[in-house]
């Protein structure tokens, strides 16, 4: 049960810092998603700046995933925390003059130092407990990113609708604060002594550590598949909610929480132990990988406003179940020293592959329109997504 790592002190003090940090990356993405689709009413923008967001983790995540291995981890969490709130000042005082070129600079800054960040924040939790808690530290984690993907886009269109994007931003700045108080506070374990080679050597070892791994390959191809499609389709919600259904930012914010609502339902029951996964996958998670495709297509299909909802909603719930049993199932027998490396080539399949999917989906979007595309990418997704898992079988 994800409600055991809150015995231990050390992931308590994590936990109050993240909770609001995990807020503002939600608050930041909405913010910066509904800007681009008012500035310019693009679709294809749209996707754009929500790649910028998260293609460099494709880049830069296996190197940072290299130095979170290597350096104090903590100060790495300094840093990434406050290059965050540097960046969203910058854009929330520069908001009533900012052109689409710097909306897209704003996405790639926020891609870059997310990209460092993820492996850092992935390495940071699961080192404050003891290695038995490892699981549960993961399940309690999703439960907080996910209560937050409830709750705070659905907040942060009612903020844009009341009280302006520039608002959304600061509040977004504010809820960084807490985790750089905490992080004086925390003491994670050290990793062991070992051999001091080169950069490249270090990063090679953590590839070949994942490729010769069978469980660790086949989540990473899953995740890559999954993140790509259905948190792609997510990430143009802004185009489903105000270009198909004309519901302007209040739909966005009632759509992003429908995924959200999903989201927390499945994280709440990995919360109280359902589905635990171990060092494995087991059949629900395929299964739920593939209700995610499928939740692709129906969101492309939704006749009504109802049926898109329901859809955004089931979305939500199959990439959280699908995220915190893959995520879980590396991490639990992960060696400390290999955490940073081959949780960043998580991260680059979780997240960075979004970029890719956001970008064609969108792209799509402006020659056939959002509906088709999306039923289009949700096929593909899970003819992609039965030859991994033969292949997994077979192997």
């Amino acid at each position: 049960m994800a409600l055991l790592a809150f015995s231990d002190r050390q992931f308590r003090l994590f936990f109050m810092g993240i909770f609001f940090a995990v807020q503002s990356i939600w608050i930041q993405r909405v913010t910066l998603s509904w800007i681009a689709w008012e500035r310019t009413g693009s679709a294809g923008f749209v996707g754009f700046v929500a790649a910028l967001s998260m293609a460099p983790t494709l880049v830069a995540g296996p190197l940072f995933g290299v130095l979170a291995d290597r350096m104090n981890i903590l100060r790495a969490a300094f840093f990434t925390n406050g290059a965050m709130i540097l960046i969203l000042t910058i854009l929330a005082l520069c908001l009533p003059i900012i052109e689409p070129w710097g909306l897209a600079v704003a996405g790639l800054s926020i891609g870059i130092v997310s990209s460092a960040h993820h492996p850092v924040r992935m390495s940071l939790g699961p080192r404050l407990v003891a290695p038995d808690m490892v699981q549960h530290v993961v399940s309690a984690a999703a439960l907080n990113f996910n209560l937050a993907r409830l709750v705070a886009p659905a907040l942060t269109g009612l903020m844009i609708a009341q009280l302006g994007a520039s608002t959304a931003l600061w509040v977004a700045v504010a809820f960084y604060m807490p985790m750089i108080a905490v992080l004086t506070r925390l003491r994670p374990r050290v990793l062991p002594p070992r051999v001091a080679t080169s950069f490249l050597s270090e990063l090679i070892e953590g590839l070949r550590y994942s490729a010769q791994s069978p469980l660790v390959r086949q989540a990473l191809l899953l995740t890559f598949v999954f993140a790509t499609i259905v948190r792609g389709a997510l990430e143009v919600l802004p185009v489903l909610a105000d270009g198909a259904f004309e519901r302007g930012a209040s739909g966005l914010g009632l759509l992003t929480g429908a995924a959200g609502a999903g989201a927390l339902g499945a994280a709440m029951l990995k919360a109280v132990g359902v589905g635990a996964v171990g060092a494995r996958i087991p059949w629900p998670v395929l299964a739920a990988a593939m209700a995610g495709q499928i939740s692709v297509v129906m969101m492309g299909l939704a006749p009504i406003w109802p049926m898109a909802l329901a859809a955004t909603a089931l979305s939500g719930f199959c990439a959280t179940w699908c995220g915190v049993s893959l995520q879980a199932a590396i991490q639990t027998d992960l060696p400390d020293e290999f955490r940073g490396r081959v949780m960043s080539l998580w991260t680059v399949m979780g997240f960075g592959t979004v970029a890719i999917g956001a970008l064609a989906i969108g792209g799509l979007a402006e020659w056939i329109e959002i509906g088709p595309a999306l039923v289009a990418a949700g096929v593909l997704g899970m003819l992609a997504q039965a030859a991994i898992i033969l292949g997994g079988a077979k192997a």
